[in-house]
């Protein structure tokens, strides 16, 4: 009875041991993270997740996000553990540049995250957004448009979207707010989408946009259909002029 009681406790011993193995070996989660700039003066961004990285790197690196400009390369996978970012203004030349922005970034694995640098270089600020986007069913042939406010004027705007079919608006959207994905029509008779977007205090339109060929039935050449979006309000370009072209981010 004793022999047996002993081989039973090293055969739970040799289990545990082998699950212990496994459970260390298991990979890390991750998580989902784009960096966008819209931050004024920042026409260049650099950013790093290494705090000391330049006293050690013998070259510059890291992520390149221009302002107002959506890049592919800015959406990065990352490990779900806190973590710090830093943000450099480009070019940086040597160990005694400092960063002009820091924070901790802290994801959950599996997590889609969005991570808006705002303000300006003087006054830097952030924001972190995390919604996974939504699924567009081949039957349905829809898109989704996410909207965020992050103009230097921080006031509060109305935003209509128009267009066959399409017939949304949304209301009071202030600084640093976000709508979720506002799911709109792209089936064939959709063509064109128009966005304006007011001033909420005063109705004055403060831009339009048009968004083109949301309808084509051209399968390869629909960029808009099942896919989604953010459109960020955020009128300047880098000099400062009223930019013609919309800040769009593809969120897949």
């Amino acid at each position: 009875m004793k022999k047996m009681i002993f081989l039973y406790i090293q055969a739970a011993l040799f289990v545990s041991l082998t699950l212990s193995c496994k459970k260390g070996l298991r990979p890390e989660g991750t998580a989902s993270l784009t960096v966008v700039n819209a931050m004024s003066g920042l026409n260049n961004g650099l950013v790093n997740f290494d705090p000391n990285y330049l006293s050690t790197a013998k070259y510059l690196t890291g992520m390149n996000a221009k302002y107002r400009v959506f890049d592919p390369g800015n959406h990065i996978t990352i490990p779900a553990k806190e973590q710090p970012l830093v943000i450099y203004n480009a070019p940086v030349s040597n160990a005694q540049d400092k960063p002009i922005y820091q924070l901790n970034v802290n994801p959950t694995a599996g997590d889609a995250s969005t991570l808006f640098l705002c303000g300006t270089t003087q006054k830097p600020e952030s924001i972190v957004i995390t919604q996974l986007p939504p699924y567009h069913s081949v039957a349905d042939s829809t898109l989704g448009l996410r909207f965020v406010n992050l103009a230097p004027a921080k006031t509060p705007v109305r935003i209509r979207i128009s267009g066959d079919g399409a017939d949304k608006s949304v209301n009071n959207l202030g600084y640093q707010s976000a709508t979720g994905y506002l799911v709109v029509n792209a089936r064939a008779n959709v063509v064109n989408v128009l966005i304006e977007i007011f001033d909420q205090t005063t109705d004055a339109l403060l831009q339009s946009y048009t968004l083109q060929d949301i309808g084509s039935t051209v399968t390869d050449q629909n960029k808009w259909r099942y896919r989604n979006y953010t459109l960020i309000w955020l009128p300047n370009d880098v000099t400062g002029s009223l930019a013609a072209e919309p800040f769009l981010i593809s969120d897949f």
